[in-house]
């Protein structure tokens, strides 16, 4: 090897060396290590944001405007939607099942079923066919003894085959019309 060839050589190893040396200096300066490495970050868990906000007049689906309104098919087949729900309902009597129970159907369906209205205290003086109007909370399901044990009174035996039906636990119950 002739002399340039050295001194070239020994010129590119010198650069080498300051060149990884400048490198290494840039990675630590002897502190302890800061900030966060690919290392460190870990799937974290998604959280599910709010819902976005409504706009003026807007309400969420599964929320639904209080029912008013006549007891008839339409209610009937969208029960589901008011139960836990303060109703308010007008129909007819078809049994007074006792001091504290009544049956009440709509008079223009015969098909239709009744449904069941308890209330804490005995009912106005009422007889069969008598048109009423109602305001109480939709309840999912009977369970007789619960029932009895609520209203502190014997229901007799007559409400046992509606064991697990939909009733109307009633605040209010006012005659709009008797029969004659």
């Amino acid at each position: 090897m002739n002399t340039h060839q050295r001194t070239t050589t020994r010129r590119a190893a010198a650069s080498v060396l300051a060149a990884a040396a400048l490198g290494l200096a840039g990675c630590g300066n002897g502190e302890a290590e800061t900030g966060t490495d690919v290392e460190d970050v870990q799937e974290s868990e998604v959280l599910e944001s709010s819902p976005a906000p409504q706009e003026a007049g807007e309400t969420p689906a599964d929320v639904v405007a209080p029912y008013s309104g006549a007891y008839n098919r339409d209610f009937s087949d969208d029960r589901a939607l008011y139960e836990g729900q303060e109703v308010t309902l007008t129909g007819e009597v078809e049994d007074v099942v006792s001091p504290n129970a009544l049956q009440l159907s709509d008079p223009n369906d015969v098909e239709l079923g009744s449904l069941l209205v308890l209330h804490d205290a005995d009912l106005p003086d009422l007889q069969d066919g008598a048109l009423v109007e109602l305001t109480g909370t939709l309840q999912a399901s009977l369970d007789v003894a619960a029932a009895e044990e609520d209203l502190g009174a014997d229901l007799g035996d007559e409400l046992s085959d509606m064991e697990g039906e939909s009733y109307v636990r009633a605040t209010e119950v006012t005659v709009t019309q008797q029969e004659e």
